[in-house]
């Protein structure tokens, strides 16, 4: 057994029951703190800036939380498969399976990027955005698809480390990922007073 597997979780011995529940529990609390990022734009603009600044952020929530969903899912189908090559000892297609995965997220992230970038008016006319807002909504969402990149590689290495029984570490690197976001927030909105692009431009970085 590789220093890998032993430092993880091997889900195939012991109480199937606890280790379940353990590996289960730090995946819950990330879900939840990955949500934290559009709501912690949401407060701190809409205390430090405007209600229309805040009714801009929002609106791009139902499209960030798809994105989110979106990649989360590719992310645990990916899993399953590395999961299935390390349970059975193959090295060689544990590597090629940890590499296609790799390989379609950085693919991935370069058409959300583009797509998102260039049709973000669209979309948001799609779903009804109300016209004064319209503007920074389009300015936040394109900065958003533009760091997206950081969102989706994430999720891609998260599936990967899950495979192999860790789903402590991603955990701890989305809370210190969270706490960035706040973090510069606070600075990028109340010190150098950015608008809702500064929002954006916290998440993408912390992501």
């Amino acid at each position: 057994m590789s220093s890998v597997q032993q430092k993880n979780a091997v889900m195939t011995e012991g109480s199937i029951t606890k280790k379940i529940i353990f590996f289960a529990i730090p995946i819950f609390i990330g879900q939840l703190f990955q949500q934290l990022y559009n709501t912690v734009d949401s407060l701190i603009v809409g205390n430090l800036i405007s209600s229309s600044a805040l009714a801009a952020v929002s609106a791009t929530g139902t499209l960030t939380f798809l994105v989110i969903g979106f990649f989360f899912g590719f992310s645990q189908g990916a899993g399953i498969i590395i999961a299935r090559e390390i349970g059975a000892g193959n090295a060689e297609r544990t590597s090629k399976a940890v590499h296609t995965a790799v390989a379609m997220g950085l693919f991935f992230s370069a058409v959300i990027t583009t797509l998102g970038v260039g049709f973000s008016p669209f979309m948001l006319r799609l779903m009804g955005t109300p016209e004064e807002v319209l503007p920074e909504a389009v300015l936040y969402l394109r900065v958003y698809f533009m760091g997206c990149t950081g969102l989706i590689m994430y999720n891609t290495f998260v599936g990967i480390l899950q495979a192999s029984g860790d789903s402590r570490h991603p955990l701890m690197y989305l809370v210190i990922s969270s706490m960035l976001n706040v973090v510069l927030d606070t600075v990028f909105i109340a010190v150098f007073k950015m608008g809702v692009d500064g929002a954006a431009l916290a998440t993408i970085i912390s992501q």
